[in-house]
This record gives C-alpha cells, structure tokens and sequence, in this order.
C-alpha cells in the first residue's frame, strides 16, 4: 500500500490532493451535519468556490445530500468515508511516523490519525472511529471485551455502528466507576458497545475510589468476585491513558498524595497506577478490577490516547511495556519522538 501511494505522490500528486480534499470534506460533513458550504469553506480554509465544486461532485456520486439546513452525509457517503479511513496514514503521509513509534516501544501495531485532538475535538472522535474498527476486526466468538471510561473510550461507543453481530461475546468494564458524566463511565461505555455489536454485558456496580478496608471488604463479595474473575478472563482490553496529576484530582487523592505524586514526577496514570516518565510504577491507590498484572494474560491490550498534551503520559505508560497496541493521533505521535530526540515543542 505504500508503494501504491509512493507511485501517485510521484506520477499523479493531483489525484491524492483530490483525495484529501474530499476526505477533508467528508469527515466535517460527518462530524457537523447539516453544515452549510461556507462554513465548511471557513473550517477548511479553502476557497469556496472549490469546496462548491467538490461537494457538487460528492452530491453527483451519491455521498452528500444538500438540504435546506445544509449538507448532510447519505449511508453512501459514510460507507466511503469508512473505507477512506483505513488509508489515512499513507494519504497523510504518517505512516513512517506510526512506524517509529512502534518501534519505540516494541509494539505489534500502531493506528495513527491525522491531526491534534488537544487542538481539534474532531480528532478525538477520529480516534474513536478507528478504536471502533479495530475492535470490530478483531472480535472473535467467545470473546471477553473489557473497557475503561473515560472521554476518548466514550467516543467509541458513540462510533461503534450496528453491524454484524457475532455470536457469544461479552462486553465488561476493566474496573468501577469514577463518578462525573454518566457518558464516560466504563459501565456505560461497556453496555454500549455490548447493545451494538450484539453482545452480552456485565456491570461492576462499585466506585473507583475506595479506601484499603472497603476494598477488602468488597473483595469478599461473591457477585463481585464473580464479575472480576470474568475481567480477569479479557481477551481484548481497550483502555485509555490519564495525565496523573488530573486523574489524582478525578479520583480524590489527599493533598498528602498528590504531593507525593509530584515528588516523584508522576506523569501517566491508568487503572489506578501511576507512572513517572521511564514507566516506572510510583504510587498504586486500592481499587477492584483488573490489575496491572493481569496485562500479561490478555491477547490485545489496546491503549487509545492522543493529543500532543498527552504525550509524556502516554510515553509513561507505553515505556511500562505492557500494551501491544496504540490508537493515537499525529499530534502525540511527533511530540513523543520530538521529545525522545531533545526537543521541547512539537512542530
């Protein structure tokens, strides 16, 4: 696939600028319809006079529809865009730079996207979409899918489409909830997931943020125990990826422990453990779910996180070696490697 794009870069550059500029045109059209064309105009800082003609040609092949409330995408449009999306990196041209990361940190695959999330909300929801269809190829019957909560992992289960249902699969979440937007919480987002793709679900009907006796307590719990042995069984974990410092506020951490945290640079947080930047583990605080030491057990340990703020987390968490997947955008992408080579600042 590469090869192809090199070949068109070199004997018809017009043709991926095409390409780009009706993909560009589809994914505000799915992220804001109905939107008229000179907002469209103004969000891509194209002349309008161009995206008339692209959007006339869109409506001409079927993948736009022009109402009076403005451009709407038709199921055709969507499917294209879907298809499109799985060549993202080679018409973006970051496939080299998900390719180092990969390597950066040993890992079987990266999904990269283009753009910023910190910088564009509509990157978030890119991220979202291709979590979406990486979960979709890989479920197999009989499978335990675990999830996390969380803003990004809400945006899966908002993209995860009805489809094709598969047989015997159960859709957990990794651990309790966190309190905050009932949308993020990983019950939610499970139950989610688990009603699109035809899937059974299970809840973890307990906060987060619990004391070392109530955990001990709980633990004890036979349905509890029950439902964390069933998590412990994951086939797929898909998990996001915390600043520690914002999570430590999130979970109620003492000033004594966010103190602490800052003593010992923490930088990245998930399920509950906290990472300076090596990867190295620096404070734990008590929970029931899954464990960092059940990582080991599980097929594909899927980390979705992006946003060129998130960097240092992510670079934590990734250094810890216990995923062997990534979903992230360009923006954490070139500021991880801008960072490992000195600089201060992505470009």
């Amino acid at each position: 696939m590469n090869r192809l794009f090199t070949i068109m870069e070199r004997f018809a550059p017009e043709a991926l600028e095409i390409m780009e500029v009706r993909y560009r045109i589809l994914r505000q059209v799915l992220h804001k319809q109905p939107i008229g064309r000179r907002q469209i105009c103004k969000d891509l800082g194209y002349a309008e006079r161009s995206i008339r003609g692209e959007v006339d040609v869109l409506k001409s092949r079927g993948a736009v529809i022009i109402t009076p409330a403005g451009v709407c995408l038709t199921p055709y449009g969507e499917e294209m865009i879907n298809a499109i999306d799985e060549f993202l990196p080679f018409l973006f041209n970051i496939q080299l730079l998900a390719e180092e990361i990969k390597r950066m940190f040993d890992l079987e695959e990266v999904v990269l996207v283009p753009g910023d999330s910190y910088k564009d909300y509509m990157t978030k929801k890119d991220l979202g979409r291709a979590a979406a269809r990486f979960l979709r190829k890989n479920i197999e019957t009989g499978f335990v899918i675990a999830v996390t909560g969380g803003s990004t992992l809400a945006e899966i289960a908002d993209a995860i489409n009805n489809g094709s249902h598969i047989a015997d699969v159960l859709v957990v979440p990794a651990r309790g909830g966190l309190g905050g937007e009932v949308e993020q919480q990983a019950g939610t987002i499970a139950a989610k997931i688990a009603r699109a793709i035809g899937a059974k679900y299970r809840l973890l009907h307990i906060p987060d943020n619990l004391d070392k006796d109530t955990v001990e307590i709980l633990r004890k719990d036979s349905h509890i125990s029950e439902v964390v042995d069933i998590i412990k069984s994951s086939n797929i974990l898909i998990h996001g990826i915390g600043s520690a410092l914002e999570m430590a506020n999130r979970r109620g951490l003492t000033d004594k422990e966010i103190k602490y945290l800052e003593k010992k640079r923490a930088v990245g947080e998930v399920f509950r453990y906290y990472f300076d930047e090596r990867g190295n583990i620096v404070y734990e605080a008590p929970g029931i779910g899954l464990e960092l030491a059940d990582l080991r057990n599980i097929d594909k340990v899927v980390a979705v996180a992006g946003g060129s703020n998130k960097a240092d987390a992510i670079k934590a968490v990734l250094s810890n070696r216990q995923q062997n997947v990534l979903i992230t955008d360009e923006g954490a992408a070139k500021r991880i490697i801008l960072k490992r080579k000195g600089g201060d600042d992505a470009s």
